[in-house]
């Protein structure tokens, strides 16, 4: 069993870390389309990077993507000094809120967001096998 939820970690967190990246990266230049565009995002000219851009992609002026990457830089680092399961999972938690927050307003815009959603979920394979070390 151990050996499967280090894997998802892994997962997880590489799948986060290359969303939270690709997020950071869209807020200021131009992604290619296979990854977002008008067709994907059903948001105008540039796509999902329009999101990227909008105020719900900031706190206090600090990109969600720069948090994202700054968050599992941590668990990373919190993971290879084996930083108690609880301060970890906690950390994960607050990730997990602002992703149902931010994956509701997608669904309440029917936005379709590759990036976005994949971050969302890593978010959540991340929260469920720390929560389950932190628990068991």
């Amino acid at each position: 069993m151990e050996i499967i939820d280090s894997v998802l970690l892994v997962l997880g967190i590489a799948g986060g870390a290359a969303a939270a990246a690709a997020a950071l990266y869209g807020r200021y230049f131009v992604l290619p389309a296979p990854f977002t565009g008008p067709s994907i995002c059903r948001r105008e000219a540039g796509g999902c990077v329009v999101l990227f851009r909008s105020p719900n992609a900031s706190i206090f002026g600090v990109p969600n993507s720069l948090l994202g990457l700054l968050f599992y830089a941590m668990l990373i680092t919190g993971l290879w000094f084996g930083l108690p399961a609880g301060i970890l999972f906690s950390a994960a938690t607050l990730a997990l809120i602002a992703s149902v927050r931010l994956g509701a307003s997608l669904l309440r815009q029917r936005l379709e967001c590759r990036i976005c959603w994949t971050g969302h979920f890593s978010n959540a394979l991340v929260w469920m096998v720390l929560g389950v070390r932190y628990w068991s």
